[in-house]
């Protein structure tokens, strides 16, 4: 089993990666107000469709995404592409892609930043977790907070109901040691088939994968700037 994870930088609107968008997307991407935000929708719906389309063999334009979401309908759900499991984030000044050939995958990246890290803390480890992270020097508690986080909910988004899903009902190995979830109170998510992958983003960010499935996959990190680039100048 595979697992590719593609990174992007946030890419300047340009009326080819608008094109890429169908009629829901413009009106999401439309109702963002900051910038940087229109941004990473756009590069993310495009890295998306690129990626897609080299997989199955089709124009990107063709890779239709449902966003529906699992309870409500409304399309702010896990993206989906028919024939390729995948799983979209993005922060500050990373977008990141998961794909999988048929394997249920999340991925999270975090910039770490400041936060009320203890109050988010107390909502989303568990009892166990929290006595580790309470034992960390509070110098290296954001940094800490934030490798907990994103490996967290990448195993909620594998589930396909996000945080829906409590963190708090997942206990996962500490911060400084390899990722791994050791027990879990959730329906949603069997301890014996999550696998689990740190990312390397870069100094400031904190990113993770995680798969459901009997195999551990190969995962492997693709640099996705030249594809954002032919995407924003084809015709």
């Amino acid at each position: 089993m595979r697992c590719d994870v593609w990174w992007a930088h946030p890419a300047a609107e340009t009326a080819a990666l608008l094109d890429l968008l169908d009629d829901i997307e413009r009106t999401r991407y439309g109702n963002y107000r900051r910038d940087a935000d229109k941004r990473r929708f756009l590069t993310g719906r495009a890295l998306i469709r690129g990626v897609a389309a080299a997989e199955l063999g089709k124009q990107p334009r063709d890779i239709t995404i449902d966003s529906s979401c699992f309870d409500c309908g409304k399309p702010h759900g896990k993206p989906k592409v028919e024939g390729i499991e995948v799983s979209i984030s993005h922060s500050g000044d990373w977008v990141a892609l998961a794909v999988t050939d048929n394997a249920p995958v999340g991925v999270d990246v975090e910039e770490v930043r400041d936060a009320e890290i203890d109050g988010l803390a107390g909502i989303a480890f568990s009892p166990a977790e929290l006595a580790t992270f309470e034992s960390v020097p509070r110098a290296d508690r954001t940094g800490a907070f934030f490798t907990y986080w994103s490996r967290k909910e990448a195993v909620v988004k594998a589930t396909g109901k996000g945080m829906t899903v409590p963190m708090s009902k997942l206990t996962l190995t500490a911060h400084d040691q390899p990722p791994r979830v050791v027990a879990s109170d959730a329906a949603e998510v069997d301890v014996a088939t999550v696998h689990m992958a740190d990312l390397t983003p870069g100094d400031g960010y904190r990113a993770s994968v995680a798969v459901f499935g009997g195999e551990a996959p190969a995962v492997t990190e693709r640099d996705a700037a030249d594809l954002i680039a032919r995407l924003a100048v084809q015709v």
